[in-house]
């Protein structure tokens, strides 16, 4: 932290009064009661961090957490999300663990609808702040996956699920935050998602001499810190420039989402 701890406090104070007046102005309230305070930082930085920090003007100082909740998503002062993923796991498993019991008396396009609707509505939320994942954490949401299609056909015992998933043409955890990277990228380049987001991403620059002249891809940027590999204006770039040319340049939203699934499920299970 380049700033010392006043002058922290006195920049998210303003930054909060400002919050309050739109809020005000909207006919809403920030509660402070229920406001939590987390300290990003780089792993390499050793620096103090405070135990407590003031923030509202009239209120009492608030402790620094280690972890926060945010619209249902769980950042941690590292920004690697094993707490969001452990949410994901713990939620999915009670969920399964139910569905078990009935699973006897539904038929099996029943069991796909609960199983997208309770299981990968779980794991698709937030999952483009899952992009730069640890292996570790990206394994065990497959695992709930792979158990959520044991449900659908019934197997207790374990088994290999890539050719079941397959054949329910279920994308691969992997894949799916890959296909939500690329969507947001899509929306962001064609007006349809906050400016915000467009301004993270910049195309890459077209000289005569440069033999690769598309004009759809996008600038990429090298980092050596693991956790800001899961940046959008890092990991959106490095799943956009892997797709074709052709894809990139789909006219609409529909057709690209059809045909960015069809690409990652060819690529995924390796068929053609």
């Amino acid at each position: 932290m380049n700033d010392s701890l006043p002058d922290l406090e006195e920049k998210l104070q303003k930054c909060l009064h400002h919050i309050q007046v739109w809020m005000s102005s909207n006919f809403l309230r920030l509660n402070p009661s229920k406001t939590e305070v987390i300290i990003l930082k780089n792993k390499r930085d050793y620096s103090p961090s405070p135990d407590v920090v003031k923030i509202f003007q009239h209120e009492k100082p608030l402790e620094v957490a280690t972890l926060v909740r945010n619209l249902g998503a769980y950042p941690d002062a590292e920004l690697v999300f094993s707490s969001q993923v452990s949410h994901v796991v713990r939620s999915c498993n009670l969920a399964l663990l139910n569905l078990w019991k009935i699973g006897s008396k539904l038929p099996r396009n029943l069991k796909i609808k609960l199983v997208n609707s309770l299981i990968h509505s779980r794991i698709d939320y937030c999952s483009g702040l899952l992009a730069g994942l640890l292996s570790k954490d990206l394994d065990r949401l497959q695992k709930v996956q792979n158990a959520a299609v044991r449900f659908i056909f019934g197997r207790r015992e374990y088994r290999g699920t890539t050719e079941l998933r397959k054949t329910l043409h279920f994308l691969p955890v992997r894949s799916r935050i890959i296909f939500k990277l690329c969507l947001l990228t899509y929306k962001a380049l064609n007006g349809l998602a906050p400016k915000y987001l467009f301004n993270l991403l910049h195309r890459r620059p077209q000289t005569s001499n440069r033999l690769d002249k598309d004009p759809t891809q996008l600038v990429k940027s090298v980092v050596k810190y693991v956790p800001s590999k899961g940046a959008f204006s890092v990991a959106a770039p490095a799943a956009w420039d892997q797709l074709p040319q052709s894809l990139r340049e789909c006219p609409t939203l529909e057709m690209f989402k059809s045909y960015l699934k069809t690409f990652l499920f060819k690529k995924a299970y390796d068929c053609i």
